[in-house]
């Protein structure tokens, strides 16, 4: 017969030792949790800044400098150095900028910068930045006549062009399965609302 209960001084220090160290994890992971999302601002600031000043001159081409940010960027997503939700909006942002291979490796050339046109001169940059390479090779049709085209009847459509190749982009990272399930999840959220 199997008893419950505290019959003794000894079962009682066990419990307590027990009890302690559950609210020492807890207490243990509430910090980790804390001090994580301090990294937040401090990298999220620096990008910002980063961007801003390289964006001061609209005529010149900072290219290199951009995919080495956008390196950056997406290494900080990778790590959670950023909630995901800053991170689909910065990528939002890149695709402008950013240029594309699509799952046929046809070549979309950037849409901002000059050099990020060429296909020689992408590849040759994005050699030193396996992490973008592999961002920006597309495993799934995207329209991108939608994505560019900025007429205002077609609104709808292009946020939700813009949306998946947002989760392309982000699929193809080197993010967990856990956090990889969420954001399918809120994409199809986002999706049921778009339509």
């Amino acid at each position: 017969m199997i008893e419950f209960g505290i019959n003794n001084l000894k079962d009682l220090a066990e419990f307590v030792s027990y009890l302690i160290t559950i609210i020492t994890l807890i207490g243990l992971w509430i910090t980790y949790r804390f001090s994580k999302k301090q990294l937040h601002f401090p990298a999220m600031a620096k990008c910002m800044n980063v961007f801003r000043e390289m964006t001061k001159e609209p005529l010149s081409d900072f290219s290199e400098v951009y995919i080495e940010l956008v390196n950056e960027e997406f290494f900080y997503i990778e790590n959670d150095y950023i909630p995901i939700e800053v991170g689909m909006e910065w990528i939002d942002g890149m695709i402008d900028y950013l240029p594309f291979f699509d799952y046929n490796e046809n070549f979309i050339e950037s849409q901002k910068l000059e050099s990020l046109r060429n296909k020689i001169k992408t590849l040759e940059i994005l050699t030193n930045y396996p992490r973008v390479s592999k961002a920006i090779h597309l495993s799934i049709d995207i329209d991108f006549d939608k994505i560019f085209n900025n007429d205002t009847k077609n609104k709808n459509e292009r946020r939700k062009e813009r949306d998946k190749l947002i989760f392309e982009i982000i699929n193809n990272l080197q993010i967990t399965w856990w956090k990889k399930k969420w954001i399918r999840y809120q994409k199809k959220l986002i999706f049921m609302v778009n339509i």
